[in-house]
Order: C-alpha cells, then structure tokens, then sequence
C-alpha cells in the first residue's frame, strides 16, 4: 500500500460527517412506525420542515405546537427526539397526559421506529441485559443517557431527573391548578442546569379558550402559515371562514351541502381549486404575528392545510358536526381552534326576556311533535321537566314539582303523581295528542336507586338514568347494575350542547341549526338555574361544576330531557320525524280535551295496571 491510498483513507475518516437539518436527517433515517405506509420513508410536509428545524436554533429554548389533530404532529415530536438522539445525545424526558396515552405513544411510535431504524437500534442497550434500565419507564442508551417517559399527572415521576431536552404532548389535558403548581412549569425546572442549551418542545391540541396550549401559544412569537393565492398573489391563512358551500334541506332542517364546499380567496374570492391548494401550501412561509417575543417559537396549523386532506371531507366533517350539534369536536381536532362558547357570561335580562307568552303545558305549539320528561329526586320532591320538539325547534313547556316527605322510600306519593302526570294527554292548541315518547328519573342518589327503578320498571316510557363521571362517549348509554337496566348519560356533553343552545338563543343571528324556547311560566329561578354551573379546569380538561349557593336542577333535568329525545329518536328508525309526522296526520281528528294541570292530582299511590302506552310510544 503506498503513501497516497493511506492518505486518502485517513482523509475520509478525518473529514467531519455531513451535518443534516434536523428535517433532513429524519427524510434520510426515518420510516413510519405504522399504517399502511408502515416502513417507508417519512417526507414531511413542506410546512414541517420550519416546525422541526427550529430545535437547533439556540435563540428559541421552547418551542410551541397549537395544531388540529391529524396534521403529523406526533411525526414532528419523534423526529425531533430521534435527530437528538442520533447526533447530541442527552438525557431526554418524554411526558404525556395520561399514562394510557404515554403507553400508546412509547410502544406504538417511539419503540417501533428504534427497532425498525438501525441507527436507531445501534444507540439503545440490549433489552435482554438484565444490568440495563429498558421498561415502561425508560430506555438506556449504550452511551449512559435515558430517555425518560412520565405521565403528567403525576407530580412524583417529574422529580429526581436531570434532562437536557423535555417534549411534552396534549398539555391542554391535565389540571394546571394544583397544590404542587403547574404540571408544564415543574417539568420545565428540570432543565434548568442547562441555561440556554435546553430545549422544550410543547404540543397540544386545544380545549376552550385559557388551556395550557392557548396560554403557551400566546406567550410565544406566534407564527402562522401564510400562502399566496394563485389568481392575485393575496398572502393569506388558510381560515373556515373563506370555506363556502351551499345549504340543503334534511326534513325541516338545513344542512351544509359539503358536496358543493370550496375555498376561495379572501381578497379577490376566486376558488382555489386541490391542486392549486396544494401547491399554494407547498410555496407558503411561516410569519411571526408576536415578533416581540424572541425567545420562545409558536406554531399554529390546522387540516386546512393538509395534503392529505380535501376542502369536501373537511366540509363533510363539518356537515355532521353541524347535524350532531357538536361544533366543539370539528373546532379542536380539524380547525386546531378554542371553543370559547361555554364560557360565554350570559346576560340574565337577555336570558329573561327568552320567556314566550304564546305557550306553555296548556297551549302546546301546534308543531311539536313529541314529549320528553326528564326527572330529578331529591329527598322530598321529584322535579320534572316537560319538553317538545320537532326537527328544527325544542320547546321547554313546563316544570313541574311532585312532593313526598321522603322520596327514597318505594310508594312515596311523589311518584304516583309523577307516573299520573306523565301519562295524561297532552294536546296542542288545535286538540291533537302529542306523544310522551321517555320519562327519564334520576337513580343517581344511592339510597333511592331501588326505588326509582322500581318505579320505571313498571312503566314502559321510564327510564331510569344515571349521570357518569366521563367527560367523554355518547350521551347515553344502556348500562346495568345488578340485573336492573338503566341508561348512563354523558351529563358533561349535555350541559356542552345546552350551552350551545343559550348562546344560539341570545345570538342576533336566526342560522341556528337547532332553537330553544321558554314557555313563559317556568320557575322565577329557572334561567339562574340553567346558568348555574361554570366551565372549569380539573384532572381531564375541563369540566362543569356547580356555583356555590346555587340550584341546579333545571339544568340537570333539561339535559335529562335531551338524552330522553335522543334515546327516542333511535328507537323510531332512520327516518325518526317522518314517523312522528305520520302519526301526526293520525291525531289531527282528535277532539280538543284540557290538560290536566298537577295540582288536581290526588293520586297517593302510583297505580302498576296500566303498564303500557298504546300508540303513544313508537318502536318500546
């Protein structure tokens, strides 16, 4: 071998390796753990590129991700872990929400990728080698580094670690308010032996306005994605708002047509056709809209911008939305916006001035369709509230009060009165009979869980209910307990949704896809009642809890009430107002008869004979 080949061999091991962004390196090394592009190379969106450059510019110690869900994110949070990994090795903490979801994300992302990546694979110790820490909660690397998983939650796993990088995900998930302080602020100490060399990635998609991503977002340099548009050159942000679409009739209501949805510029509103969106996005730049800020990036981005994505299928999400009275999903996960309506103060004048002369339990609208009654226990009352609806309108017509010196005890009087005045005939102002299609009587009270179902077995409309502690899932679901049946409701969902109404109902604008109305004798306090409870943080996001001082039944049996109209519709097929409408048509010869108001009722024990409903119920 003569001098000049030792030479040039010796010359390539001294040449230093090739430094890559960290956005090159991942499209270099990195495959997707899994889908059906599992294996293959990962090509970032040309709006990630900046999102993940950034952990190598030393101005920026935190760096904030406020997005909409499937726009990659995760994709962002593991190339970024990995990148440190592979080229400055640290001890990295990695935290979620929730212990399930920390789970998930180690086992079915981070794990899958190191052992599918062989420069990966090459940095972690053996998992066999019983002297090495590889679990759950951490993975060894052969250079003496961890990477550490935690739960949020847990103030206990945050302490005792030393960490150089933190990447934290779904902040807006966890209770800030604790004895211990902020979750966010106690993780962020542990890099405080660093100085300026740490760096914290924090990733969220958000809640209602004030979450731990809005105030992480807020106190950064807020960058949004600006694209030109194609036809005038207008730089702008992709935003709902400049999504048209025309309106389609379903029955009485209106609905979005996503069909027709498309994208127009906010300057000159010329369509902007997929391809030209693509594009458009593929050209964009981030902006800073709070430059004052210099040491702390934010990032902003929804599915609007995805490639993945159509305008049609975000409409179409939107469509359901809009048809399930669920604004609050399509504004988290899609549009990566807050959803401040609940938190809206309302106005008790404006609220009192909701009150409707033209009818209540004695003159029901002509257009109602069906009855609902929702029902609270208490120890010497059951509390009932009478709604009707139709497609487009809900009508609260009256509430009632049924007393008992004790309401926890089987026979109590209340409920004789109750099962009397839930199955009177109901009839609109030209005579025709209006179905009680449910009655839905709280069991939540321990001591009168026997009683009150009891009391619905012997009736087939009732129902017997109980709130859950869940803040997610349907708003009801069949449960049993001990061989009785009974209906789990998502309380949280309903207060959610009777929210929504109040908002739509104060509104100025007449779009709402769904109007509330008040008959004009309901209870002096029941619009207090109604507003009684505020939206606040707790363990899960955030949750309704009850003002002190206040009452708050109304709220609790109008949601009843909305569960109730729900559980019925299910029953009466995939065309539920046609067949009420049908058996509208068959009542309108009916001859007027009064309502019998509770007071006349002199009933002492609920009669058990007279267990069915006849044509008054559809479907059972």
């Amino acid at each position: 071998m003569n001098i000049s080949t030792v030479l040039k061999r010796t010359v390539r091991n001294l040449i230093p390796p090739i430094k890559y962004k960290p956005s090159e390196w991942a499209e270099k090394n990195l495959v997707l753990p899994d889908g059906a592009a599992a294996g293959q190379k990962i090509k970032l969106y040309s709006f990630q590129r900046e999102m993940l450059d950034i952990i190598e510019d030393t101005r920026y110690k935190k760096v904030i991700y406020k997005t909409s869900a499937q726009i990659a994110k995760t994709t962002i949070l593991n190339s970024a872990l990995f990148y440190w990994m592979s080229t400055d090795s640290s001890n990295i903490g990695i935290a979620q929400s929730s212990l399930a979801e920390l789970k998930q994300w180690k086992s079915g992302k981070i794990d899958k990728t190191i052992d599918a990546v062989p420069v990966l694979k090459d940095l972690v110790t053996d998992k066999n080698d019983k002297t090495k820490a590889n679990n759950q909660n951490q993975i060894e690397l052969r250079d003496g580094n961890f990477l550490y998983f935690m739960t949020l939650g847990s103030a206990k796993a945050l302490r005792g670690k030393t960490l150089k990088r933190i990447i934290l995900d779904e902040i807006s998930a966890i209770d800030q308010n604790t004895d211990e302080g902020s979750k966010i602020r106690l993780v962020e100490q542990r890099s405080i032996d660093f100085g300026q060399e740490a760096k914290i990635l924090i990733s969220s998609t958000p809640t209602f306005s004030g979450d731990a991503i809005d105030v992480e977002y807020q106190n950064s340099d807020q960058r949004e994605y600006f694209c030109r548009c194609p036809h005038c050159e207008h730089e702008h942000t992709l935003k709902w708002e400049n999504v048209k679409f025309e309106w389609r009739k379903v029955g009485r209501r209106d609905l979005p047509d996503s069909s027709t949805a498309r994208l127009l510029c906010p300057e000159c509103h010329t369509e902007i056709t997929e391809a030209q969106r693509v594009r458009m996005v593929a050209c964009g730049r981030w902006v800073a809209t709070n430059p004052q800020v210099t040491d702390t990036a934010g990032f902003y981005i929804n599915r609007l911008y995805s490639p993945n994505s159509t305008i049609q299928a975000i409409a179409k999400e939107f469509e359901m939305a809009w048809y399930e009275y669920n604004y609050q999903s399509f504004y988290n996960t899609v549009l990566g916006l807050h959803y401040s309506e609940f938190q809206d103060e309302l106005d008790d004048l404006q609220l009192e001035a909701l009150r409707d002369e033209s009818f209540d339990l004695t003159h029901i609208p002509d257009s109602v369709l069906g009855i609902v009654i929702g029902c609270d226990q208490q120890l010497d009352r059951l509390e009932a509230q009478v709604m009707g609806f139709n497609e487009s309108e809900l009508f609260v017509l009256g509430y009632r009060y049924f007393y008992s010196p004790n309401c926890e005890i089987k026979g109590a009087k209340a409920y004789g009165d109750l099962a009397v005045f839930c199955q009177q005939k109901f009839r609109t102002v030209s005579g025709r009979t209006v179905p009680v299609l449910k009655v839905a009587v709280d069991s939540g009270n321990g001591r009168a869980t026997q009683t009150v179902h009891s009391f619905c077995q012997a009736y087939k409309r009732f129902e017997a209910i109980k709130g859950s502690s869940s803040t997610n899932g349907p708003l009801f679901k069949s449960s049993t307990s001990e061989g009785r049946q009974f209906y789990m409701l998502n309380v949280h969902e309903g207060k959610n949704w009777i929210r929504s109404l109040l908002n739509n109902a104060l509104s100025e604008k007449n779009d709402a896809p769904l109007k509330i109305r008040f008959a004009h004798d309901l209870p002096d306090d029941y619009f207090d009642q109604l507003t009684s409870e505020t939206l606040e943080r707790s363990g899960t996001g955030f949750r309704w809890k009850c003002i002190p001082g206040r009452r708050n039944e109304a709220l609790d049996t109008l949601v009843y009430s909305l569960a109730m109209m729900k559980l019925a519709l299910s029953k009466l097929g995939t065309q539920p107002f046609k067949t009420l409408r049908e058996y509208k048509q068959t009542t309108r010869e009916e001859t007027e008869l009064p309502v019998q108001p509770p007071s006349e009722i002199k009933t002492d024990k609920y009669s058990r004979t007279n267990t069915t409903l006849g044509k008054l119920w559809f479907g059972g």
